[in-house]
């Protein structure tokens, strides 16, 4: 048997937690001398034990761990929620880590604005193009990125497989809600399809209309990181007195690598018209 000095070190729990669930009768020692007082543990209590420390990290309250203890719940079914309980924390992690680097490139932001520049936005003219695409209204940038595996899978049943297909991103808001983004994916081609789009796809055939003066600007990185462009663009619009006009686009100068959009190399496209002054 173990005094709770070395049964909390073993334990890896707290000697003073140990003291608090015993006067709450939680978890009781084996034995307890009536004259010093002294606690003493045994192994065999270490599974209990985990057992309150595990319901516990699950959010539930001593009240619900004693309950839950009574109901004699199994092994199988603690690990099943621990599982569940890892994969909020996994998901709170991502969160909180697409929070921090958002945070980092508002900081490069407000350190670069007075050298933020015009020069790297070109004006041109951008073609017409056939694409296939699908459009969608999502509540985030990763899930739009889901959107390019659906695409892929499409594409494979209509799009020739001699070349691969540049694909093109449109913003159709003329808003910016991060939360409700519509957005339309597609794969642009010249060949002639293999078949034919039925009514009633997921995805369609169309053309995706020729822009006479396109503000472009090259982006790597995640969409989440844009602002870090777009500032450019605004930069350019307000030296040159254009205006936006109409939905802009990112074109993929090379095929998109699902595990390293970190890499990606974007071309951030806007049109833009001359505003005559009032």
């Amino acid at each position: 048997m173990f005094r709770i000095g070395d049964f909390s070190r073993i334990a890896r729990v707290s000697a003073r937690l140990l003291r608090f669930y015993d006067e709450i009768g939680l978890f009781t020692p084996a034995h307890a001398d009536p004259q010093t007082g002294y606690r003493y543990y045994t192994i065999t209590q270490l599974a209990q034990l985990n057992r309150i420390l595990v319901l516990k990290d699950l959010g539930f309250n001593l009240d619900q761990v004693r309950d839950i203890l009574s109901s004699n719940v199994g092994t199988a079914e603690l690990r099943n929620m621990l599982l569940l309980r890892r994969n909020d924390v996994e998901l709170t992690l991502a969160a909180e880590s697409h929070r921090l680097r958002h945070i980092e490139t508002r900081i490069a932001q407000l350190e670069s604005d007075g050298a933020l520049s015009a020069e790297d936005v070109v004006v041109r003219a951008e073609p017409a193009r056939r694409i296939l695409s699908l459009r969608r209204t999502v509540p985030s940038f990763g899930a739009a990125r889901g959107l390019i595996v659906e695409l892929s899978n499409h594409a494979r049943q209509f799009l020739p497989k001699r070349h691969s297909h540049t694909l093109i991103v449109i913003a159709h808001s003329l808003q910016f809600e991060q939360d409700e983004l519509d957005v339309e994916f597609g794969y642009a081609f010249e060949d002639e399809p293999k078949r034919n789009v039925p009514a009633g796809a997921a995805v369609k055939l169309r053309e995706l209309e020729a822009v006479e003066r396109m503000a472009v600007c090259v982006r790597v990185g995640l969409p989440e990181d844009a602002h870090l462009v777009t500032a450019k663009i605004g930069r350019f619009l307000e030296s040159s007195g254009d205006r936006l006009a109409g939905p802009s686009r990112e074109v993929f100068l090379r095929p998109p690598d699902l595990d390293r959009m970190h890499e990606a190399v974007v071309e951030m496209q806007f049109p833009v018209r001359s505003h005559a002054p009032e």
